[in-house]
């Protein structure tokens, strides 16, 4: 029996959904057709397939010939496979590994001379579809319409043509969401800070662009990529195309902006739809070159020891530095969303974090000990459940290959109604794969030990991280430890104002408050979380699990 696994893709821009369901019809006629089972449909919906890494459906096929799960792959055209000629080998090369032939119903058997020829004719529709759609975009531009999406401030028209298409590119303005853009700029020019603006239109309940909250980037945008309400030039009259283009990141798949130069871009006045005057936009852009201006004479500032794991304890929203010295609640000053005011110096949040590193490690090292063999027996114990579930599965399976056995000299000899006996083999081998995965499963789970030294590693690797911050070349090293053992760091109200609450959140407190727990016998359960107190680090008492 030749076990068949189906492959389907469309891609959102030049199939609809209903592609996968046709391609998946076809593909298991062919199956059919030719005598094979089909033991698993893969599929990936509204996928590119100019890169395999964010492929769900064709990742988890590989992964299924890889345990050996399908003799042959059948797919509409290589196509659908992959466009890009460098995963289109790669997993012709996989497959073939596994000793899974490639048929697809427009090419047939897929071989060395399928993947080299159709890779690149593949790879060359690929770019000319870019060239295609790109000149269709400047088209558009030249005809006074939109290339792209939609900006806010503009409606989308909708009308069907005299050929019975429909139009695009269209656009109306939206006097409502104008009135926002006239009054935006307006606060700016008046010397209003985009975050303060963009708290006022939160309180008020205005929806942003995206139909979320406001922020002060939202508004602000880039002078140099002209994003931005403040730097969009369609709210003067003027579509801008071809600012920039994107690139795919070869290992990622991900798209990466890139700016195109300043000559290249492509301008058309559309009179219809100026939102903003042109004293209004002069009156920002001398503010904006104000501030490029000081920006540019600014030093460049390192990142802090703490940065990015500092987060607010009334939204837990990440807190940023302010004036290169005190870390405030972002959401609050961006789009005064949040309402602590609660802020802390730099330097004093640092060094609470490092001693109090230092001093529950000092103090604590046999609760690591006693967390390394609470979790020796606990694998012990998983390990032995682990076994039972596995002779029982191989029992499951003596049984099932018995009657499987049972079911091929039923039809062999005639015995019976083929049909019944048909359906029945049918259930056997699916239950039969189950459990072979099940097997397959168990037997990959690899043993997790703990190194016999660990309070030595967590005390020495702390311990080194104050001498790495007295070197400005090695700030970048100390960055890394801390994140290794910390997950976040949280900033509350204290009991005064100027004596803010800090809790560290991170592996290393919940290996703590585990062993902590089993030791005392007495918190309550909040997620591996320490309390840390000014002057005194870690104090162990505060653990609440």
């Amino acid at each position: 029996m030749t076990r068949a696994a189906l492959y389907a893709r469309y891609s959102s821009d030049l199939q609809s959904e209903a592609s996968i369901e046709d391609q998946i019809r076809l593909c298991r006629e062919r199956a059919e057709h030719d005598g094979h089972t089909v033991v698993q449909t893969y599929t990936d919906y509204a996928i590119s397939g100019g890169n395999l890494s964010n492929r769900p459906g064709m990742l988890s096929l590989l992964d299924a010939a890889k345990r050996g799960e399908c003799d042959v792959l059948i797919a509409e055209a290589l196509d659908r496979i992959s466009r890009d000629q460098e995963d289109i080998a790669a997993i012709y090369k996989r497959l073939s590994h596994a000793d899974v032939r490639i048929v697809t119903l427009s090419e047939g058997e897929i071989n060395e001379l399928h993947v080299g020829l159709k890779g690149t004719m593949n790879a060359l529709f690929l770019k000319d579809l870019a060239i295609k759609t790109r000149r269709g975009q400047r088209g558009r531009v030249e005809a006074g319409k939109i290339p792209g999406g939609n900006s806010y401030g503009y409606r989308i028209i909708r009308r069907i043509l005299d050929d019975g298409t429909a139009s695009t590119g269209e656009r109306e303005i939206d006097p409502e969401e104008a009135a926002i853009v006239r009054r935006i700029f307006s606060e700016y020019a008046q010397g209003i800070a985009p975050r303060r603006i963009a708290g006022r239109l939160n309180a008020e309940r205005v929806p942003s662009p995206r139909g979320g909250q406001w922020n002060a980037s939202t508004i602000n945008g880039s002078r140099q990529r002209r994003n931005g309400i403040l730097n969009n030039e369609l709210y003067l009259g003027r579509i801008t195309y071809n600012r920039q283009r994107f690139v795919k990141d070869p290992d990622t798949g991900k798209r990466i902006s890139r700016l195109n130069p300043e000559h290249e871009w492509v301008g058309k006045n559309v009179a219809h739809l100026r939102i903003i005057d042109e004293a209004s936009w002069n009156a920002v852009r001398a503010i904006k070159s104000r501030y490029t201006s000081h920006a540019g004479n600014k030093r460049q500032v390192n990142k802090r020891l703490l940065t990015g794991l500092v987060k607010c304890g009334a939204c837990g929203g990440a807190m940023t530095i302010v004036n290169r010295e005190r870390y405030y609640c972002s959401a609050k000053r961006e789009r005064g969303t949040c309402t602590s005011s609660v802020g802390i110096n730099a330097a004093e949040i640092e060094e609470r974090v490092l001693t109090g590193l230092k001093n529950i490690l000092r103090g604590n090292e046999e609760l690591i000990v006693a967390f390394a063999e609470e979790f020796k027996a606990e694998v012990v114990r998983l390990r032995k459940q682990r076994g039972t579930i596995n002779r029982q599965v191989q029992k499951d399976l003596n049984k099932v290959n018995t009657a499987i056995k049972r079911c091929l000299t039923f039809i062999a000899e005639g015995d019976g109604d083929p049909g019944l006996v048909r359906d029945e083999l049918r259930r056997l081998e699916e239950r039969k794969r189950d459990l072979e995965r099940a097997s397959s499963t168990s037997r990959e789970d690899q043993a997790i030990e703990l190194h016999p030294n660990m309070a030595d590693l967590y005390r020495k690797k702390v311990t080194e991280l104050q001498s790495l911050l007295t070197d400005e070349t090695t700030h970048p090293q100390a960055m890394d430890g801390i994140r290794s053992i910390v997950e976040r760091v949280e900033v509350h109200a204290g009991a005064e104002p100027d004596q803010p609450q800090i809790i560290l959140v991170g592996a290393l407190a919940q290996i703590l408050a585990f062993t902590h727990q089993n030791k005392t016998a007495a918190s309550q359960r909040d997620g591996g979380r320490v309390l840390m107190v000014a002057g005194v680090g870690f104090e162990p008492t505060t653990f609440r699990l």
